[in-house]
């Protein structure tokens, strides 16, 4: 594992070019390696790793569903580290009240931090998502992300951030539930309006087709700027990943899983 912690930390995600020996490298190497077992947990570094991937050089809005199960994972790491670190804290006799209280109310904001990252990302990607290559889609994500809201798809979430979610969460991913049905049904009223106004005009449905992206981008601009939307889960991760390296510098890498606690 030294040798894949090396590769991965060559690549240098603040460069606007993409380091495709790099990647490749990374490729390579672990695909040389034995099958994981299943029950496994990927190390820490790899999933660091498979979030940027997605985010730099340029955010693939395309794979949001892939990054909500990476943040996933990065945030049991976190809950996993704020635990270790509270626990390691609380044998310290000088250990005071206060500082406690402190370490308390962190974890409860950097775990409305993540909430309310899964929150943008569904958003901005259900926005791309409608115009994409792969629209076709909508309804299964529409189901993944609010299990049981579209009639005729029962199947279960592929998403794992429904897992650990607290009752005011879910709320909190029921309203955004509804703001989202709320959005397309004036995306639809929209279209509506749209295709009768090409009908007075006499335009073909290929001259119809031709100006939809740009019209409705115009008409619906993304919900957030992409960019700063991969600036604020980037900092989430640094923040886990600093965790992760304190924990690490305390107990040594075997540490760093979920499963080791």
């Amino acid at each position: 594992m030294d040798q894949l912690k090396a590769l991965t930390s060559s690549i240098d995600f603040s460069n606007d070019s993409y380091d495709s020996q790099g990647h490749r490298e990374i490729y390579n190497h672990v695909s040389s390696l034995s099958p994981p077992d299943p029950s496994s947990t990927p190390p820490p570094f790899l999933v660091f790793y498979a979030a940027r991937n997605i985010l730099s050089p340029s955010f693939i809005l395309g794979q949001i569903p892939d990054l909500l199960n990476i943040l996933s994972a990065i945030e049991a790491y976190r809950r996993f580290s704020a635990l270790k670190a509270s626990d390691a804290l609380e044998w310290q006799k000088y250990y005071a009240t206060k500082q406690k209280e402190g370490l308390h109310e962190d974890r409860r904001r950097q775990r409305r931090e993540y909430v309310l990252l899964v929150r943008s990302l569904i958003q901005l990607y259900i926005h791309y998502l409608w115009t994409a290559p792969e629209s076709c889609l909508l309804g299964r994500r529409l189901n993944d992300f609010f299990p049981g809201s579209i009639e005729g798809i029962d199947k279960p979430s592929s998403l794992l951030f429904h897992v650990d979610l607290a009752e005011e969460e879910t709320a909190l991913l029921t309203q955004l539930k509804d703001e989202c049905q709320e959005w397309m049904n004036l995306v639809v009223e929209w279209e509506s309006g749209r295709e009768a106004r090409g009908e007075e005009e006499g335009l073909s449905k290929e001259e119809m087709d031709a100006n939809y992206t740009d019209e409705f981008r115009e008409a619906f601009p993304p919900p957030f700027d992409p960019l700063e939307l991969a600036k604020n889960v980037e900092i989430y991760i640094e923040k886990v990943e600093e965790m992760v390296r304190t924990l690490e510098g305390w107990f040594g890498p075997a540490s760093n899983g979920p499963s080791g606690g």
